[in-house]
């Protein structure tokens, strides 16, 4: 009976471990803000914050696998650096990336569109519209509407890289009392972080695209490059 009240607590611990570590703006945020900059569906914000949390949830109990062999205590020096590094990270992609979206020059509506009256030239979609109104796209609208790019595998990473080590604890408990209850433990974190993590970015970009801002949206990508960055400081800031 104490056994299973022991394996019963374990379980609901790393439920609850996984959501509310989750809940983390830095593992839902950055998707959120570059899917919203470059007009992302759902279904693609979804399968790359699915790839992320895949990485997530790998390197945590992957984690939790070297505290089993080398000790609790060396396993989460090594996450409290993977955590630092990974902060430092998405300030160096933020950054970069607004200022790739602010040289690029112009004001852009996210998904790379332009809307300053332009001279009609080759490339145009429109060659009938007049100088005012006519929509110009630029060189980087099929990276934008096309296969997901380097850039979104990128943060994709970066954000995966940063592991939960508060589940060490659990893996190393649920260890002592068999394979089984280790790898429902294991389980018990893995499926929460991933449902939540994806759920939460697919359903910010998909809310946030309800919302138009027509003068806000024109400075979306470098705005969002930015508050990127901002999140990987204020996490070095205040840290975990």
């Amino acid at each position: 009976m104490a056994q299973d009240t022991t394996v019963s607590a374990l379980l609901t611990v790393a439920v609850g471990t996984a959501l509310f570590h989750t809940l983390i703006p830095d593992h839902w945020l950055p998707f959120v803000l570059m899917g919203r900059a470059r007009g992302w569906s759902a279904a693609t914000t979804a399968a790359v914050s699915g790839l992320s949390a895949s990485i997530h949830v790998v390197l945590s109990l992957g984690l939790g696998a070297a505290a089993l062999a080398i000790g609790e205590l060396s396993a989460e020096l090594v996450g409290e650096s993977l955590e630092h590094t990974a902060a430092w990270l998405l300030v160096g992609f933020g950054g970069t990336y607004a200022m790739w979206a602010w040289r690029k020059g112009g004001h852009f509506h996210p998904g790379g569109a332009r809307v300053h009256g332009e001279a009609v030239g080759a490339g145009c979609r429109d060659p009938g519209a007049s100088h005012d109104d006519h929509l110009h796209y630029h060189d980087d609208a099929p990276i934008i509407r096309g296969k997901i790019g380097g850039g979104a595998l990128w943060l994709a990473f970066i954000v995966g890289a940063n592991p939960c080590i508060l589940v060490l604890p659990l893996l190393v408990a649920a260890a002592g009392r068999g394979a089984g209850v280790l790898a429902g433990v294991a389980l018990a974190y893995a499926i929460p972080s991933t449902l939540l993590m994806v759920g939460l970015s697919a359903v910010g970009v998909a809310g946030t695209r309800r919302i138009e801002l027509p003068v806000a949206a024109r400075h979306m990508e470098w705005a969002s490059g930015a508050l990127i960055a901002a999140l990987g400081i204020l996490l070095l800031a205040v840290g975990h």
